[in-house]
């Protein structure tokens, strides 16, 4: 036996044995189907707004090491935009509850139901119980990085100003600026299997009696088929758009199948100065062990002819992409 800081004692045991008596560390020996997608974008604007400082309404941004603006929008506003367009086709969404004896930080909350709302199931929940009590919670199945700028971007002040709606004399306009800016950034989304399965958040304490473990597969389907098609199409409108419409420009996206997560993102880039997907990054994509042995598929989806050398990697249409997908993702399990 050995001990750390007097505290945890644990038995030293090979991790195969940990593994089979189950109260260890397991062994991922499972294989955990994962889609995952990068996609370049163009946006126009202020979609993303941060603080207002004076008369300024700021925009999202983040600096580099070496000193580099670059804008994003938010994981959050993305999922928000996805989640009203999933509510246009349809879907019910969490209303959230509010609980008047929580305390203001506690007071509105997740429903917890992800069998009647799409994005309990989509993007996970955390209800809470009260402070110090633990939270029961589902572990979002799919994931979002920040649209965030691929290069230093100049951002642009936009003056206006509201004027008064009465023909008074003497009733003076009110300025404001607004930050504004155009950019071409990446956007990153990792998809696990579990779309529609509840069976982990169903054994926790205080979750539902009556959560079922898994939806019908027709059902888990239809769900990520939609999801996929508002988020690949696009045919989501990011939230700020009083007076601009806000729809991201997709450039190109890639998409790989794979059994658990590979660090792809850093594969597809784009070349600013030749105005196209950068052929040398596919090229080590296809280099990762799991592409080169065959277990994992690549796919590039092509909106605005921009993918001039794919190195290999096979182009199809939307649809095809998508069906290829929720192919891979409902495989059964012998033939996995």
């Amino acid at each position: 036996m050995y001990e750390i800081r007097g505290v945890i004692r644990a038995i030293k045991l090979p991790w195969k044995q940990i593994s089979k008596e189950g109260g260890g560390f397991p062994l991922n020996t499972v294989k955990r189907r994962t889609v995952q997608a990068s996609i370049l974008a163009r946006i126009y604007g202020n979609v993303n707004a941060d603080e207002v400082i004076g008369t300024r309404v700021t925009l999202k941004k983040m600096y580099s090491t070496t000193g580099e603006v670059l804008p994003f929008v938010s994981a959050r506003a993305i999922k928000y935009s996805i989640r009203q367009a999933l509510k246009e086709r349809g879907y019910e969404v969490d209303p959230f509850l509010e609980d008047p004896q929580a305390t203001e930080a506690l007071r509105l909350r997740d429903s917890g139901r992800p069998d009647r709302y799409i994005d309990n199931d989509l993007f996970g929940y955390m209800v809470t119980m009260g402070r110090r009590e633990q939270a029961v919670r589902r572990q979002a199945p799919i994931s979002f990085s920040y649209l965030r700028a691929l290069k230093d971007t100049p951002i642009v002040t936009e003056f206006a100003a509201r004027f008064p709606r009465s023909l008074e004399t003497g009733s003076n306009p009110v300025p404001f600026e607004v930050e504004v800016a155009d950019f071409l950034g990446k956007l990153n989304c990792l998809i696990y299997d579990y779309v529609g399965d509840f069976s982990i958040d169903k054994r926790q304490p205080g979750a539902p009696q009556d959560l079922p473990e898994k939806l019908p597969e027709e059902e888990r389907r239809r769900r990520l088929r939609d999801f996929l098609e508002v988020l690949l199409t696009p045919a989501y409108v990011l939230p700020r758009r009083t007076n601009s419409l806000n729809l991201p420009e997709y450039y190109a996206s890639l998409v790989t199948l794979s059994y658990g997560p590979l660090p792809i993102y850093q594969y597809f880039d784009y070349d600013l100065e030749e105005d196209t997907v950068n052929p040398e990054k596919l090229d080590s994509l296809k280099k990762l062990r799991p592409f080169a042995d065959g277990n994992c598929q690549a796919i590039l989806i092509d909106y605005k002819g921009v993918v001039k050398d794919s190195r290999g990697i096979r182009i199809s249409s939307l649809s095809e992409a998508i069906d290829e997908i929720l192919e891979f993702y409902f495989k059964p399990e012998k033939e996995a």
